[in-house]
């Protein structure tokens, strides 16, 4: 049992520094729109990866065979994410850089009051509005579209399960072991 846990727990630390989407956009959104946004993206995420658990859990043989057989889904999820990096791209365009060269003195003191309050408008203002089921969605998604996630838990299932020799509970005890170290270390990035 004290193998179980413990691999669990290493599995799970090791999950959550993992460098992906996942990984940049819950120090973005904890960066840009605080700790409750954040959270809220990491509870999604957490619901997406225990629904991709379980669906290695019962299906992991068929799972697996579905995505050899039928290749064009790696595409389509390719271009999913293709798609969502240029929206977000679009949607964070810095403004142009101003030329200091061209202008007068006084000029010049317009132009970097303005760089300095664009500067302050990054600050996290304190009455800013959390929208919920938005950033609940948004980890649900972004986890749930990135199709290396199913084939990654389809085999941790697979090979867990045959190493350690998981009985129900323990398969119930590695994977909640996995999945609440993972979700602490992640708490932590968004705190911190």
């Amino acid at each position: 049992m004290f193998d179980i846990i413990t691999t669990a727990l290493i599995l799970g630390f090791v999950l959550s520094f993992s460098l992906g989407p996942v990984f940049f956009e819950l120090i973005n959104t904890s960066l840009r729109k605080g700790f409750k946004a954040a959270m809220l993206m990491e509870v999604g995420v957490l619901l997406s990866d225990l629904i991709y658990l379980f669906l290695a859990l019962f299906s992991a043989s068929k799972a697996l065979e579905y995505l050899n057989k039928y290749s064009w889904i790696n595409y389509i999820f390719g271009a999913i994410f293709i798609l969502f990096g240029i929206f977000s791209i679009i949607k964070n365009l810095k403004p142009p850089k101003l030329d200091f060269n061209d202008c007068d003195e006084e000029c010049q003191d317009e132009e970097e009051d303005e760089i300095l309050d664009n500067l302050e408008s990054l600050n996290i203002p304190d009455g800013i509005k959390v929208n919920y089921i938005g950033n609940l969605m948004k980890g649900v998604a972004l986890n749930s579209l990135n199709p290396s996630v199913l084939v990654f838990w389809i085999v941790v299932c697979t090979s867990s399960i045959k190493k350690l020799h998981l009985d129900n509970q323990g398969i119930i005890i590695f994977f909640g072991a996995t999945l609440g170290m993972m979700f602490a270390v992640d708490v932590l990035k968004i705190y911190f």
